[in-house]
């Protein structure tokens, strides 16, 4: 009786909660999240003539690229082309336009694969201008959905439930996502009604997903899950293959450590002095403390990565352990505590937030001024500090988190460390008949608990192993049991499968594709599950994007 009333209660909220909108938006497709694969899902999808709303939660455009990760993660450079070749083109073009061709700018950027925080987010703002089929809107944060059963009712959706291990042979009735609901942050209490024939959750984190409904999992299958290798607690030295002792293969509730990318420089012109965070625990950097004791670090850059970028400023990362030197134990990355972010709400999230970023500075602050860093360390530290001509609108400090892994949701393809390996018999990645996209960074995972010193020289589920290219299948972007939704970024992945698809320019594909699927799926009057594949793919190909890349080169599988 009990459990009754709860679910009449839910119902009854939801329903109240339901007439709060105060405006209606229609739209053909509409985009969650201004994220790179978001900007690219809207614009693929506009370009096919589709009219198109993007939501986004924050003030920023551009996700993580803009928020800091300018130094472009991709392995092969002739695997992804598409929508990031856009954006390098469009990256050239403004050094080349501000600066000149023969400027120390433009040689810095790299051909568009360098770019300073501001200038990735301009470009992204750019793309989605360009189009005049698409309308941006920010601060809205999703925070409910309409969806119609098989009856053809509408009523307010369930959340998404969470299924960790293997998959499950039932995941429930069928039912259509028809509506979002967004709250105005701007605004409080003011809420928007988003409608839509197919709707592109390009979150980090797969909220939109599961708000509608979607199943997902979070954290290590074990390695019998799947029958993968590097499942579950793994230790490896970077870029070796070999499994280390205490590789149980147990499967846990861990997701990868998030870290800042933010910038630094040493322009007196334009600089900010690190901070000591009020909350700082030097405790927190004990095992640096540890391997400066016995001196195991004798430069900066073996704590911290340092990429330059143009207009003088370095983009800062977090370091692995040397697979020779075993150091550092630890860097920017702050494992374990952040296991929760793909469940947690707005208010936990930024709490971690702070503490991560806290964290993050009070390190740099650790290096400039503990007694224990070498006074070389110290002095060349001290030198550093945040430039005033970035996140201008957030003290200079990163505006966004390195999400490196949210929920992965259940899709129809499940994309496993399986299709990432070489196949055995022909020497190259695995093929899909409906693949989209190609998979070609390594896979790439970092620590997932906190430094054990019973294992020197390398962190649980950091792992770096390079593969040949794979094709990624249209099936990891749709959901069991909802329809009306892709989701190109929390997508249907095992955690080591999606080691190799997490990077931003393999999202833009995966991105691009949804957004040429989306046109596709109104076109054919069918369930996005049900769509003839191959005129996405045959698009794909005709926009300059890749699906099948064997022996070195893009391959167009239509031609013979």
């Amino acid at each position: 009786m009990k459990r009754a009333f709860s679910v009449l209660l839910f119902f009854v909220f939801a329903a109240c909660f339901h007439v709060r909108a105060t405006e209606t938006v229609r739209a053909d497709v509409v985009v969650v999240a201004a994220t790179p694969a978001g900007v690219a899902a809207a614009v693929a999808a506009a370009r096919s003539g589709m009219k198109v709303v993007v939501v986004e939660e924050s003030a920023h455009v551009g996700g993580i690229i803009a928020g800091g990760l300018t130094n472009a993660d991709i392995g092969n450079p002739n695997a992804i082309r598409g929508p990031f070749e856009e954006y390098r083109r469009r990256i050239r073009a403004h050094y080349i336009g501000a600066y000149g061709v023969d400027s120390p700018e433009y040689r810095a950027c790299h051909d568009g694969y360098l770019v300073e925080p501001q200038v990735a987010e301009k470009t992204f703002r750019d793309m989605l201008a360009s189009e005049s089929r698409i309308t941006l809107i920010e601060r809205q944060r999703v925070v409910g959905a309409t969806v119609k059963d098989s009856g053809g009712a509408e009523r307010p959706s369930e959340r998404g439930r969470r299924i960790d291990g293997k998959m499950p042979d039932d995941f429930g009735k069928q039912t259509r996502l028809t509506a979002i609901r967004a709250e105005n942050l701007a605004k409080p209490g003011v809420y928007t009604e988003f409608r839509a024939d197919v709707f592109i959750d390009a979150t980090y984190e797969g909220d939109l997903a599961a708000i509608a409904g979607a199943s997902y999992r979070v954290g290590r299958e074990s390695r019998d899950t799947f029958g993968e290798k590097y499942a579950g607690k793994v230790y490896t030295h970077f870029e070796e293959p070999e499994l280390l002792p205490g590789s149980t293969g147990e499967g846990d509730g861990g997701i990868q450590a998030f870290c800042f990318r933010f910038h630094m420089t040493k322009d007196k012109s334009r600089w900010i002095p690190v901070e000591k965070p009020s909350d700082y625990d030097r405790d927190d950097y004990r095992h640096l403390v540890a391997d400066f004791k016995a001196g195991k670090i004798t430069r900066i850059d073996q704590v911290i990565q340092f990429y330059p970028m143009p207009g003088g400023n370095c983009e800062i990362n977090s370091n692995h352990p040397d697979t020779k030197l075993g150091v550092p134990s630890e860097s920017l990355d702050l494992a374990e505590e952040n296991w929760g972010w793909p469940e947690w709400d707005a208010q936990q999230r930024q709490k971690y937030f702070k503490r991560n970023w806290n964290h993050n500075e009070g390190l740099v602050w650790f290096l400039q001024h503990d007694a224990v860093v070498p006074k070389a360390i110290r002095d060349e530290a001290l030198l550093w500090g945040f430039p005033t001509n970035e996140f201008v609108d957030n003290d200079h400090r990163p505006h966004h988190i390195y999400v490196r892994q949210g929920r992965r949701i259940w899709g129809e393809y499940n994309f496993t460390e399986k299709d990432t390996w070489d196949d055995p018999a022909t020497g190259l990645g695995r093929r899909h008949p409906d693949g989209i996209a190609v998979a070609e960074f390594p896979v790439d995972s970092h620590g997932v608990t906190k430094y054990d010193p019973k294992h020197p020289g390398v962190r649980d589920g950091y792992i770096f192993i390079h593969h040949q290219p794979t094709q990624i299948p249209y099936g990891v972007l749709v959901p069991k049991r909802v329809d009306g939704l892709l989701v190109p970024v929390a997508c249907s992945t095992s955690h080591v499968g999606y080691q190799t698809i997490r990077v931003e320019p393999t999202f833009m594909a995966i991105g691009e594709a949804a957004g040429i699927a989306a046109f596709e799926a109104i076109r054919q009057r069918k369930e996005l599950r049900a769509i003839d594949v191959k005129p996405v793919q045959k698009e794909i190909i005709n926009r300059g994007g890749i699906i099948l890349f064997e022996a070195g080169r893009a391959v167009d599988p239509f031609k013979k």
